[in-house]
């Protein structure tokens, strides 16, 4: 029923088909879950994955309902089910959306997929917690008319179905949009978490960026690229903190993109994939950590994307970000070397209701505070903070210009000092010469070793005086 779920399909149909059981009336346990199963339906095992056809499927035409094993996990059946729900929004059909309702124990989701060479299919997923065991069962068919015959059926079974333990599930819209309920303009009281939230995410989308909100996420896309690329951010439900922000970051990590895909290493080209784990401050007060890896699908390791988690503590909870984009040296809309800034600008806006981020200068000089350096093929730059609150920096360019007969290289060089003040993420650079310079800025510790290793780096984005252009500056730490 996730993504891979949908590659069995109609090619394990007819060996469930050959081999199936035909049962008049039957109990069926899964975990603490207890249904009877509707009267001519037939059932195969899958890797653990009990599934049931419905009497008038067809090696053609089907409609399966899948009991997955149970999970244990410190996730709401709302947490939950909104990463999973958000997991499918890329292949979900253009113009449609969830959506939403309860049945018995269960809050479920409907949606209509599309797969590359596949024909279109809809999807049903009923998510219930009991205890610390999260339940899940899917409904997946092929045609309309077998869901409008069969879903009945399936709804009174799950309605009547007996789960141990149960509370009664989290109140869902069954709008057609999709959308869940708003609250209020807060999203909830500062401690809250689950599905309310949604509303505590204050930002700015990338421009040309589409936003969309889902039952369970707020999804961010790009318009597709030249190479047809669509890069995806999705802001998830907050979740409990734990005591440990790193641990938090690996187990949302794990959540978002393990469920339905593997770690890989290597980029389609067979280079090392650029992964990172950065550890930093935003100047708004809260504390965050970014894990970037590799992934692919199992069963298509040569389609491998760079996905990233960033959770963000907010006193006891998290906000959570996901995304997925290429390899970030070829990516078209959060690349490295392609001039790109979307993932700098929308940190940049990033706030949250509810949050009183408080004065931060103290804090974020002393992380400045230092020699830091940087260079590209055609410009390096210094700069020194002083915790004071005054800056000295030296820039050099080089230009070149190629004559019938020889390369010259020109070298220019600039030297200034003044005072710098902070607002939240913002900079501001006033030279002594009264030239001033306005930006943003971010510190972060950056570990490409698993958190062996940690090395610091400074961004400084600003808006050149040449062309009008926004660009961000890379620098190292000079010790």
């Amino acid at each position: 029923m996730t993504r891979r779920h949908l590659r069995h399909g109609l090619c394990f149909f007819a060996f469930f088909l050959a081999s199936s059981t035909v049962f008049p009336q039957a109990p069926l346990t899964v975990g603490p879950l207890t249904v009877t199963i509707p009267p001519g339906w037939t059932r195969q095992e899958f890797f653990g994955t009990v599934k049931y056809y419905s009497p008038d499927s067809t090696p053609q035409q089907f409609l399966r309902v899948q009991f997955l094993p149970s999970e244990e996990t410190p996730q709401s059946a709302a947490q939950r089910h909104s990463t999973i729900i958000g997991n499918l929004a890329g292949i979900m059909k253009p113009g449609t959306s969830p959506q939403n309702g309860v049945t018995g124990n269960f809050i479920w989701s409907k949606i209509d997929v599309q797969m590359p060479n596949n024909p279109p299919e809809t999807m049903v997923w009923y998510s219930a917690k009991t205890g610390s065991t999260y339940v899940a069962v899917g409904l997946e068919t092929t045609s309309a008319a077998l869901l409008a015959r069969n879903l009945p059926a399936v709804n009174a079974m799950l309605a009547r179905a007996s789960l141990k333990g149960a509370s009664a599930p989290p109140a869902v819209s069954n709008a057609p949009n999709g959308n869940a309920p708003s609250g209020n303009a807060s999203g909830g009281a500062p401690g809250a978490v689950g599905l309310a939230t949604l509303n505590e995410y204050v930002y700015t989308a990338p421009a040309g960026w589409a936003a969309q909100k889902l039952s369970d996420a707020i999804m961010l896309s790009s318009p597709p690229s030249e190479t047809n690329e669509k890069c995806l951010l999705y802001l998830l439900p907050m979740r409990p903190a734990g005591a440990n922000l790193l641990q938090d970051a690996n187990n949302a990590f794990r959540d978002v993109w393990l469920r339905n895909f593997v770690l890989r290493n290597q980029t389609p080209a067979g280079f090392a994939f650029p992964e990172s784990i950065i550890h930093g401050y935003s100047g708004q007060g809260w504390e965050y950590v970014i894990i970037r890896r590799g992934i692919a699908q199992p069963n298509n390791p040569q389609e491998s994307r760079l996905g990233f988690v960033m959770v963000a503590k907010l006193d006891n909870r998290l906000a959570v970000i996901s995304g997925l984009s290429k390899d970030p040296l070829v990516s078209a809309c959060m690349g490295e070397n392609r001039g790109t800034t979307n993932w700098p600008k929308f940190f940049y806006s990033l706030s949250f209701r509810n949050w009183q981020p408080g004065d931060q200068t103290q804090t974020m000089r002393k992380l400045l505070a230092g020699e830091w350096i940087a260079a590209t093929a055609t410009a390096g730059d210094k700069i020194t903070f002083a915790g004071n609150g005054r800056f000295a920096n030296a820039a050099a360019a080089q230009q070149y210009h190629l004559t019938a007969n020889e390369l010259i290289t020109t070298t220019q060089a600039y030297f200034g000092n003044g005072n710098y003040t902070l607002r939240g993420n913002a900079i501001t650079l006033a030279q002594d010469d009264n030239r001033t310079d306005h930006g943003f800025f971010r510190v972060e510790q950056e570990s490409k070793d698993e958190g062996r290793t940690w090395a610091d780096v400074l961004y400084l984005m600003r808006t050149s005086s040449v062309d009008g252009a926004e660009y961000e500056l890379r620098f190292k730490r000079n010790r």
